[in-house]
């Protein structure tokens, strides 16, 4: 159990990380991660994650019916551990600058993860999900497509997800990609302090 006890450390830290830099607000956004023995830790439905308490956090097993109180993108966690057997986390959020460049170019809405080197370094690439409706199954089937390729997707009008061995591991990769797209909106001629919060 001390294991499982470390992982929900992790995801109540990673919750106040994203909150604090404004990458979700209010009940949006959710994490998990997985455990041994076919379960994961997931954050409950509508919950601040900046004010997550460990013991607030569900477990869920990957193989048997739902809690009803499970975060809306449950299936898209599901699919994504029995898809990447890499992923050991996911944190997904709803990031200012990547939303924008989601909305405002539908056409090119991922950053460049060549303008840093760190882009290209840790994340070598930033995925595609196409807008399907938030917590439906065909949206948890296109995130783990596209998640067996890369560790990190935006997924169009909804956001971006991220995998990694931790928790705080997926944060990092989440916060590079809202970085690239800050720079992105700068590149082409936007003001990326217009969609900070």
């Amino acid at each position: 159990m001390r294991g499982e006890a470390r992982r929900r450390a992790e995801l109540v830290a990673v919750g106040a990380a994203l909150e604090r830099q404004g990458l979700v607000r209010g009940g949006e956004g959710n994490l998990s991660c997985r455990l041994d023995g076919g379960w994961m830790v997931l954050t409950p439905r509508g919950v601040r994650k900046g004010r997550l308490m460990p013991s607030a956090l569900l477990r869920v097993s990957l193989h048997e019916p739902l809690p009803p109180a499970a975060s809306s993108e449950v299936a898209l966690h599901l699919e994504v551990y029995r898809r990447v057997p890499d992923a050991g986390a996911i944190v997904h959020a709803h990031p200012p600058a990547v939303l924008a460049l989601s909305l405002g170019w539908p056409d090119n809405p991922a950053p460049n993860v060549g303008l840093l080197p760190e882009g290209e370094a840790v994340l070598g690439a930033v995925g595609l999900v196409p807008a399907l409706a938030p917590g439906s199954a065909e949206l948890a089937v296109a995130a783990a497509a596209t998640l067996v390729s890369t560790p990190v997707a935006v997924m169009l009008n909804h956001g971006a997800v991220a995998t990694g061995l931790t928790p705080l591991q997926a944060l990092e990769r989440l916060e590079l990609v809202e970085l690239l797209a800050r720079l992105e909106l700068a590149r082409r001629g936007r003001d990326p302090e217009a969609f900070s919060v």
